[in-house]
């Protein structure tokens, strides 16, 4: 192989090497689907890579979902709705080129998502744990007096407390009262 050869095939080594990083290394938008939102979520944000040339016409179907900003660009916010549930589809981009060609409509499906906890108490500092319940399960509980998924009055002490059920991004908070016992004298004898 002479210099010239030998130059052209480092070029073209060279050439590889850069697309295969340049892929390895591409930033693109990653979503898991269903993708989840809090239940009144506002400014949720949606988008795909952008093309300068291309428009792009959003849908929001189901969840309550209401597009604020963004029509016709590569980014949009969403308001969702109160009403939780799985919505198949509930957000689709079709992009046009700028010779007005449409593409295949991108689509994700959206869970909004409504967290409760169940009603505790209220308690007297004597009182023994209590099981914390969230819905749907599979969250976490926390604040004063929680251990695990229990509330111990004792661990809490005297007071009002706020606990907080967290799951996905997602809050919903229960108070709950611990009361002071009475204070008793001691026995008279007259």
């Amino acid at each position: 192989m002479n210099y010239k050869e030998n130059k052209q095939v480092l070029l073209t080594l060279f050439i590889t090497m850069i697309m295969m990083v340049t892929t390895i290394f591409t930033f693109g938008q990653t979503t898991i689907n269903p993708d989840t939102v809090c239940v009144n979520a506002t400014g949720e944000q949606y988008f795909v890579t952008n093309t300068p040339t291309s428009t792009y016409q959003w849908t929001i179907a189901g969840g309550g979902g209401a597009l604020q900003t963004g029509q016709g660009s590569n980014s949009i916010t969403v308001d969702w709705g109160g009403v939780s549930g799985l919505y198949p589809n509930a957000v689709e981009v079709i992009e046009s080129n700028a010779a007005g060609c449409p593409g295949s409509p991108i689509l994700i499906d959206v869970y909004v998502l409504d967290l409760a906890g169940n009603a505790i108490g209220p308690f007297c500092p004597g009182d023994p744990s209590t099981l914390l319940v969230g819905n749907p399960a599979g969250g976490t509980w926390t604040g004063t007096g929680v251990s695990g998924n229990d509330f111990d009055p004792a661990i809490a002490g005297i007071g009002n407390y706020v606990l907080t059920y967290s799951m996905a991004g997602c809050n919903t908070t229960i108070n709950v009262i611990v009361n002071s016992g009475p204070v008793t004298g001691p026995i008279q004898h007259y």
